[in-house]
């Protein structure tokens, strides 16, 4: 008796966590410098748009596909990964520009600590969300 009665509100807490669980995932994705996506997993960036301002930063604009997150994600983080010239490894950061959202996430490339104009900031990066 003492077994069926805890049982049954253990169970369904179960069902309800396993149901939780179902929609957390892990997206990533490696962007290159120019915007254009060259691998991800699963497809849920839909576009990239690439603004570059000289001698300070890149931002770019990725548009995610709301079918494949549902919801916003909870966590994102970015790593620059351009090894074109030792200035760009030494000195080229990235980073997550505001909070994400379902349908967008802005980030933001610079070269940081050059001497002199930095001149083009885009960087190859990659980029990964949790929710």
């Amino acid at each position: 008796m003492n077994i069926a009665r805890y049982s049954l509100p253990l169970l369904l807490a179960l069902v309800f966590q396993g149901s939780a669980m179902a929609h957390d995932g892990v997206f990533t994705a490696h962007i290159a410098a120019d915007g254009r996506v060259l691998s991800q997993s699963p497809q849920w960036i839909s576009q990239v748009q690439a603004q570059p301002q000289a001698n300070y930063f890149t931002q770019y604009k990725l548009s995610l596909d709301k079918d494949q997150l549902r919801q916003a994600p909870g966590f994102c983080s970015v790593s620059p990964l351009d090894a074109s010239s030792y200035d760009r490894q030494l000195h080229g950061a990235a980073k997550v520009i505001g909070k994400p959202l379902a349908d967008k996430l802005t980030v933001q490339t610079q070269l940081v600590d050059t001497q002199g104009p930095s001149g083009d900031n885009s960087l190859e990066f990659q980029v990964l969300c949790v929710r």
